[in-house]
């Protein structure tokens, strides 16, 4: 899979897609249990899902959101400035991702400013359906 194929990049400019492919992004594939990053760790990747699941807890043990679905986005936490992971993130079972490295992707987004505008807003889009998921979730337990 390209991250052309990817819903958070889907039909934007083809000059800076390939940059980002070509500076940014690297494929790699993980075992069952590795853990990919800490809560607490500085983030510095964002990640997107090509094949398998991975959880995503907090406080070490508690699963807040499972993630199954190709081209699921985890790693936010390293679009924004001094930050670190909000959850530990844990392969359920072989993953295969895009690790893309934010620094640089954050770079060619001031160099670009609408197409990272436009990747932005994609990725609050993702944020927002996330936590609508979980509220409707912890309402649901009550």
């Amino acid at each position: 899979m390209h991250i052309t194929e990817m819903d958070l990049f889907t039909g934007l400019d083809l000059n800076v897609m390939g940059a980002i492919a070509d500076t940014c992004c690297i494929e790699e594939n993980f075992t069952k249990d590795t853990v990919l990053f800490k809560e607490g760790d500085e983030a510095t990747s964002l990640y997107l899902l090509v094949k398998g699941s991975v959880d995503l807890k907090i406080k070490g043990e508690t699963t807040v959101y499972s993630l199954t679905e190709e081209s699921d986005i985890f790693g936010w936490s390293s679009m924004v400035e001094n930050s670190q992971y909000t959850a530990t993130a844990v392969c359920r079972n072989n993953i295969r991702v895009i690790k893309i490295d934010t620094h640089r992707l954050n770079r060619l987004f001031e160099e670009n400013p609408n197409f990272g505008l436009t990747v932005y807003r994609r990725l609050c889009g993702v944020f927002n359906k996330r936590l609508s998921s979980i509220y409707q979730r912890f309402l649901s337990v009550k």
